[in-house]
């Protein structure tokens, strides 16, 4: 054990140590995905969302619970007036005071704080589903961004061995002009297509800083710092993997959808909302009790003996003078203008509307399946092909270079067969990563 540790620590302390003397930050797929969850604005956005979602629901549970205040005031009074602790008429500058607690409760309002609850639940439910929705897009933008790199980094391969193999002829054919056996012509010829595919060349490495820019701004990091990928690895069995039929596909991409979830959820929210509204026809049944007391400065009657007491303090006033009180009332909607049936409108416009929202989300996850399934068959075949097209392009480019090099072939042929040889590189390159990126794509869409 010691001795793995060692060697673990060893490694990594070399691994470490080369990737910063190189400068350059290598990240993996795993570590873009985790940089863009942990710094994508929507996803926070999102899990404040969550946040808010949780609060109403929280609130909904302590909509069933009473009520609890406690008031008190401290007043002065000048002139005449009626002082009803000393139960006469006053005259003298008065200090009163008379706090209260004081608690209501619903008794029944049409059951709306049950459709309140469910919605809220509902809502809660739809909160977080947009979160696991917002991850799955984020996800789905970061291994698009990721294969592209992939891709024009593969692109840059075939394009430098272009050019390399150009650079070799041309070499050649200059040592073959020194002992004078060489064309000045082809030389030339070989010079400007070299000119040419060197810019080739610099297109392609422009466009992988491009995509390389791209896929770090959607991981929000910091662009002055040089980054890289990981070489993406596939074998043909993972890319000719047989794919399971489309329908089973497509039901587990519709089972756990989390974008379908959460239309789901807001549709049954509003169909809750719509309940609650058409609740507040009901009458509404409610209790309320207060307990205070009263006290004033010109004294208070003590209940005990029936005698007055100028005197009394404030704390003697306050058991003097405690009282307690009960009221039920019920409250009957006749008219309000309008308002209930306007908000009744409304939640049936808002439940019609979460209906179409279901629907449409279920259309695009199907179209989007399908199309991206229908792509990966595609993909396959393609694949397949254009290895055997690489594999015909390269015996040919071989026999066409021998040729070339004891010059039984001219220049144009020479220069065609590494063209179709590069085209064959680039399209097996494409076929790979198209693909890799579906089969992701559908592996995401089903959870995996």
């Amino acid at each position: 054990m010691k001795t793995f540790a060692l060697t673990f620590l060893l490694t990594f302390s070399i691994a470490s140590l080369a990737q910063e003397n190189s400068g350059v930050t290598v990240l993996t797929l795993d570590d873009c995905i985790n940089h863009a969850l942990e710094n994508n604005i929507a996803l926070k956005r999102a899990k404040n969302g969550e946040l808010i979602a949780k609060a109403n629901h929280f609130q909904a549970i302590m909509n069933y619970f009473p009520s609890l205040n406690a008031s008190t005031n401290y007043d002065f009074f000048f002139g005449n007036f009626f002082d009803q602790n000393a139960a006469r008429q006053v005259s003298e500058t008065t200090n009163s005071s008379r706090p209260r607690l004081n608690s209501g409760m619903v008794l029944f309002n049409g059951f709306a704080n049950q459709y309140n609850l469910k919605q809220r639940i509902q809502e809660r439910k739809a909160a977080e589903e947009n979160v696991k929705s917002t991850q799955l897009t984020v996800e789905t933008n970061i291994l698009f961004f990721y294969l592209s790199v992939a891709t024009s980094k593969e692109t840059v391969k075939v394009s430098q061995d272009r050019v390399n193999n150009l650079q070799e002829q041309l070499d050649r054919e200059l040592k073959r002009i020194e002992v004078g056996v060489g064309d000045p012509q082809t030389a030339y010829q070989l010079r400007g297509q070299l000119s040419n595919e060197q810019l080739n060349l610099t297109n392609s490495q422009n466009q992988l800083r491009s995509n390389l820019l791209l896929l770090v701004q959607e991981m929000q990091l910091n662009t002055d710092i040089a980054y890289d990928i990981s070489t993406v690895e596939v074998s043909d069995e993972d890319l000719l993997l047989e794919i399971d039929p489309f329908d089973v596909v497509l039901s587990e991409s519709l089972d756990i959808n989390p974008q379908l979830k959460g239309v789901e959820a807001n549709f049954e929210a509003s169909r809750y909302a719509l309940k609650g509204a058409r609740a507040t026809r009901i009458p509404v049944f409610q209790v309320t009790g207060t307990l205070g007391s009263n006290y004033s400065s010109n004294g208070a009657r003590n209940p005990e003996n029936g005698e007055f007491e100028e005197d009394a303090s404030f704390s003697d006033q306050m058991r003097f003078n405690k009282f307690e009180f009960v009221n039920f009332s019920v409250s009957i909607p006749i008219f309000n203008q309008y308002q209930t049936s306007t908000n009744v409108q409304v939640a049936k416009v808002g439940y019609v509307n979460a209906d179409l929202d279901r629907q449409s989300t279920i259309n695009t996850i199907t179209n989007t399946v399908q199309r991206v399934y229908l792509d990966l068959v595609a993909g396959q075949q393609t694949y397949l092909s254009a290895k055997e097209n690489m594999e015909a392009q390269n015996s040919s480019f071989e026999f066409v270079k021998k040729r070339f090099d004891v010059g039984n072939t001219d220049f144009n042929s020479y220069l065609q067969s590494l063209r179709n040889k590069n085209q064959a590189e680039f399209q097996l390159v494409s076929s790979k990563y198209e693909i890799l990126f579906r089969k992701k794509i559908l592996d995401l869409y089903r959870g995996k």
